[in-house]
């Protein structure tokens, strides 16, 4: 009888922001510029495609270790869901298509007349204000939960050591800036954000730049030690699968600890 792999948790709310109509419409576009950088060349497609492969396996290594906290998971999705809820209810915006969301504002200019366009013009931005705040401000109630705050803790946790790993495989080619983000007190949801695209405009440049010159400086010799870098960067995951495995255990280790403590008091009474 053969074994069932294990699966990690199926979100929610992952599945019903991708059905958005705007998110939509920029996965598709972020798409489509992936496969034409990814084709256009051999050395790139096989990069890029080896990078699938290992994050596929890392997923799956992965698996066992978020089935143990599927129950906290759920909870964190069922909260997210309830947020995207309100959203919906209050801005209806979002689930329309953008084709019909620029029609909607073409016919509004074409039928109003010079001084109650301006009005309008001012009404929509107040509430396009208005509605980004209280999405924006619910988020962060959100993030500012116990499993929250754990998540936010556990994403900075992990860009530090897939920085380490850039900078490790991908040393920086010439000067590059890269602002600094904001601090978790002052905004959760900014910090996320942040934290996540400067990761990932770190990442894109430095294996841009590499391909770049790898490609303008390519011989046998230095093709090997090139490609075995590439290699070990793309096993970073398993690396990061490792890691999370210790911070679960460390996390389990007080809570048994002070179990053990409270039935040794109580045979002492």
């Amino acid at each position: 009888m053969t074994t069932q792999p294990a699966q990690l948790p199926q979100l929610e709310v992952m599945h019903r922001m991708l059905e958005l109509p705007l998110v939509e419409l920029a996965l598709n576009k972020s798409s489509s510029t992936y496969t034409r950088f990814k084709d256009s060349h051999q050395l790139v497609k096989w990069a890029l495609s080896t990078a699938e492969s290992s994050l596929t396996s890392a997923t799956r290594q992965a698996a066992p270790y978020a089935k143990k906290l599927e129950m906290p998971i759920h909870f964190v999705d069922h909260t997210l869901c309830r947020g995207l809820d309100h959203i919906e209810k209050k801005m209806p915006i979002v689930k329309q298509k953008p084709e019909l969301i620029l029609e909607n504002a073409y016919m509004l200019a074409v039928h109003t007349a010079a001084s109650t366009f301006v009005y309008a013009n001012e009404l929509v931005t107040t509430q396009a204000a208005t509605i980004k705040d209280m999405s924006w401000n619910k988020m962060n109630q959100i993030l500012s939960t116990n499993y929250g705050i754990a998540a936010v803790h556990g994403l900075d946790c992990t860009a530090i050591v897939v920085e380490m790993l850039i900078d490790k495989y991908f040393p920086p080619i010439g000067n590059e800036e890269f602002p600094e983000s904001v601090s978790m007190e002052e905004d959760k949801l900014l910090h996320t954000l942040q934290t996540v695209g400067r990761l990932s405009n770190k990442a894109t440049r430095r294996v841009y730049m590499h391909v770049a010159l790898q490609l303008r400086t390519l011989n046998k010799d230095n093709l090997k030690t090139y490609l075995s870098n590439v290699v070990s960067f793309l096993h970073m995951t398993q690396y990061i699968a490792l890691i999370s495995d210790k911070v679960n255990n460390l996390s389990v280790a007080p809570t048994k600890e002070k179990a053990t403590s409270k039935k040794h008091s109580k045979k002492v009474k």
